[in-house]
């Protein structure tokens, strides 16, 4: 029975020369050679197997470690950095949150004045993307929410005066 596959006429000559050679050495040649043969395998599958497997091993083992340390550190610590975190903008006045929050954002207040618990803010000529941005950060740092506002478009694409009242949640 013949096999499905066959080999290119080539390879079928090379093999037959490599029988030739390998019946022309002597009993001797041929076990150093076996031996030769079989300390290249066994190198060549330490160092390109074992050794990069190895590494590779390590080196997830460390990165473990440093995220399971870090993972700790973190838990330990979140309770106090969210307190120091969320503590010092709410502790301001509403008045200078919103002063120094807008000016973070390169917002121009046109007036501001407080009126009881409500802060009234004037801003002429603002992008209004950044207004939003403004308006949420205010509402989620420092607890400061739009009471009561009005936003009117002007010519310039993006471009809106404000009048709005914030209070503090």
């Amino acid at each position: 029975m013949r096999s499905a596959f066959t080999l290119p006429a080539f390879v079928g000559s090379l093999i037959s020369q490599g029988r030739t050679w390998w019946e022309d050495r002597a009993p001797r040649e041929r076990s150093l050679l076996l031996v030769l043969v079989t300390i290249l395998l066994l190198w060549g599958s330490w160092v390109g197997i074992w050794l990069p497997l190895q590494q590779a091993r390590t080196a997830a083992q460390s990165e473990i470690r440093l995220y399971t340390e870090l993972a700790t550190r973190l838990r330990s610590a979140g309770p106090t950095l969210q307190t120091a975190a969320a503590s010092p903008i709410r502790s301001q006045p509403v008045q200078m949150i919103v002063t120094i929050t807008a000016s973070e954002s390169a917002l121009q207040i046109r007036q501001i004045e407080q009126q009881g618990e409500l802060t009234r803010v004037v801003l002429e000529a603002v992008d209004f993307n950044r207004l939003v941005q403004w308006l949420d950060r205010l509402e989620r740092d420092a607890g400061v929410t739009v009471a009561a506002g009005r936003i009117e478009r002007q010519t310039a694409p993006g471009v809106v005066n404000a009048r709005l009242s914030l209070v503090r949640r």
